[in-house]
């Protein structure tokens, strides 16, 4: 009986000693927190990855698909919409925005049923911006990404009213935006039967599959 109870005291001494060890080799719920420049890499990558495709898509755009009355908002339109919202909402709220060198005022608007979905009365679109042009809105966009991310605490207000949540959803709603619309030029590319459009896991380019 006695060397029953000493041998399931050590057994007992030994599964707790064992898991001393183990917890002190975890780290602290401090430790384990992600640090705010970890994050803000993420959100970097992740944006760069979604311009990335955006990119590409537009470089297989067709010219005679560029600016087609085929639909209701032709390619360069749902572009110049995504790059617009996506300098928009990387500022700090709607009076800091600074439009891209030679906009065309009024093409973010692709129209609907609601008033802040169409341009302001009065203004007519004219003409359209060429594939360089937009290229060109990406590298300018890139090239600031960084220093946009970090330059607003991501755990503030998001800056915009009809967003009420923190800068850091603001920042996937916005890289969801731009996938969303790449898609859907992706998918008018497809129906006219061209392919190629590798997916970007992040910043760096796309493997071969």
């Amino acid at each position: 009986m006695k060397k029953t109870l000493i041998q399931g005291a050590i057994v007992v001494l030994t599964v707790f000693c064992t898991a001393c060890n183990n917890s002190s080799n975890q780290p602290t719920k401090s430790e384990s927190k992600m640090d705010n420049k970890t994050i803000t890499d993420i959100l970097a990558s992740q944006y760069k990855a979604s311009l990335g495709m955006l990119r590409q898509g537009l470089e297989k755009v067709p010219e005679e698909q560029w600016s087609t009355e085929e639909y209701n908002n032709p390619n360069w339109q749902i572009a110049y919409h995504v790059l617009w919202g996506t300098k928009f909402y990387l500022g700090a709220n709607p009076e800091s925005y600074v439009p891209f060198d030679n906009a065309i005022e009024g093409a973010e608007s692709l129209g609907g049923n609601q008033d802040w979905e169409n341009p302001e009365e009065g203004t007519k679109i004219e003409g359209f911006h060429t594939k360089e042009e937009l290229i060109s809105f990406i590298d300018n966009i890139e090239s600031n990404l960084l220093s946009s991310i970090e330059a607003l605490p991501l755990n503030d207000n998001s800056g915009f009213e009809w967003y009420p949540y923190s800068r850091l959803e603001l920042h996937i709603n916005n890289i969801r935006h731009i996938q969303h619309h790449t898609a859907q030029i992706i998918e008018r590319l497809k129906a006219k039967g061209i392919t190629g459009f590798p997916w970007r896991a992040d910043q760096n380019p796309p493997q071969e599959w």
